[in-house]
């Protein structure tokens, strides 16, 4: 145990400077990070160093005091920051895009994952502690690359801190302020205990933050369901039966074809490959079954008009044919056969797939917006501005959006990396049984 230093009941690994931060998976996150700074700067551009706030006649007006000239030029910069027309904002002018389906795919998929891991340790499967620890860590990585998403779609900081200094419990969105204030604490918690070095505490405390995490996931995922529900112009979300469930299994496809990947790129010399793989594939092949299941229940429950958009005739709908092909038809397949190197092609289908499940769910939600205002049916809502997007409220992704989403990626991989460098959590409890 000389190469670690021992500190908290945690083994931290003596690493050097270089081995920490430019080793072959932080490198590939600084490209990726590096590709998301572009667009970064070009949207902290926009909004906040664009023409108009920087035009002269504006610095004028507020240099020729009066309260009423000054009350104008800040409503006009006020509009200007939060309803730029070039670029997505959290607003009732445009529809949300690639930011909420990067958080909703990162932070779902992470999620997912740390519950289906703390199942696993509950029902005391064979391969659980030995994994637990990373599969956790590269969890809660995604959710992080989540975060980051949808903390550039909040526009800027002022909108965060009105909603620290406004509360509004009845509110989705400030729901998710006590939410990961909760969940992302508890599950470093949860991983403390997984690699701490008091084994006879992490014994006697194991089941109950188990059971503890197991329905912190659960909450976390009831709230994004009421989140998605408060927004009823957008048709897809209202209609889902039990939301937060189709989230929870979603997720689930996502993080088991993280974990597929991961398992083949990050566990081969172990001697539990294999019997990792054949778990990940069988939780796979049930995912798979479950979210085809739930699909038919939508193609059941939501309004045929609005699922005739997302099979043929929109802007979406290749996006959800991909979804079916890439996230559930060929990783049933590859799962099947048990393979790693199968396996591993099943969860490259399974997240690509997801991802453009995200889209067509997200932008499938803005397409045609309705609501049921009155109890009397859907009909079109005038919040949107639908006579700009005929036929279909649809704005196609932004360059900066890409290259922003990319650049989330790269800090859960980053975050990931520094977290198994320091604690070693791909090894640090390879000899650990139930």
């Amino acid at each position: 145990m000389d190469k670690y230093i021992q500190c908290c009941g945690i083994n931290i690994k003596k690493v050097g400077f270089f081995e920490l931060f430019f080793n072959k998976t932080m490198i590939i996150a600084y490209i990726l990070l590096a590709i998301g700074l572009i667009g970064w700067y070009e949207i902290m551009m926009l909004r906040w160093a664009h023409d108009f706030v920087n035009t002269r006649s504006i610095i004028n007006l507020i240099n020729s005091g009066g309260a009423d000239h000054i009350k104008m030029a800040a409503e006009a910069i006020k509009d200007q920051i939060f309803n730029l027309h070039e670029i997505e904002e959290v607003n009732k002018a445009e529809p949300w895009g690639l930011f909420v389906v990067q958080y909703t795919y990162l932070l779902y998929g992470g999620s997912a994952l740390i519950f289906l891991t703390a199942l696993a340790e509950l029902f005391h499967l064979k391969i659980a502690p030995k994994v637990a620890a990373a599969l956790i860590t590269f969890g809660i990585s995604m959710v992080f690359g989540g975060l980051v998403s949808i903390a550039t779609d909040l526009a800027n900081v002022l909108h965060i801190y009105w909603m620290f200094l406004n509360p509004q419990p009845q509110s989705g969105m400030w729901l998710m302020l006590p939410l990961y204030t909760i969940y992302i604490p508890f599950t470093f918690i949860e991983i403390y205990f997984l690699i701490t070095n008091k084994r006879d505490l992490a014994r006697k405390l194991a089941l109950w933050l188990v059971i503890i995490g197991i329905l912190i996931d659960l909450g976390e995922f009831f709230i994004q369901g009421l989140l998605f529900n408060l927004n009823t112009p957008r048709h897809l979300w209202t209609d889902i039966p039990q939301l937060w469930i189709y989230f929870l299994i979603t997720g689930g496809v996502t993080g088991i074809g993280g974990a597929a990947i991961f398992g083949f790129l990050g566990l081969r010399n172990k001697p539990y490959f294999s019997d990792f793989m054949k778990v990940v594939a069988n939780t796979g092949i049930v995912l798979a079954v479950l979210v085809a299941l739930y699909e038919l229940v939508n193609f059941m429950s939501v309004d045929p008009k609005f699922f005739d958009l997302l099979l043929s005739g929109s802007p979406i709908s290749w996006m959800y044919w991909t979804w079916i092909i890439l996230g559930i038809i060929i990783p049933f397949i590859l799962y099947f056969t048990k393979k790693p190197g199968w396996i591993f092609l099943g969860g490259i289908s399974a997240v690509i797939g997801a991802f453009f499940m995200r889209v067509s769910f997200t932008f499938g939600g803005n397409i045609v917006p309705v609501t049921n205002r009155f109890g009397t049916g859907y009909e079109a809502t005038s919040i949107y501005r639908l006579d700009s997007l005929k036929p279909y409220a649809y704005i196609a992704p932004h360059t900066m959006e890409i290259l922003i989403i990319i650049g989330c990626i790269g800090v859960g991989i980053a975050v990931y990396s520094l977290l198994d460098s320091l604690f070693d959590v791909r090894n640090i409890n390879d000899s650990v049984e139930h």
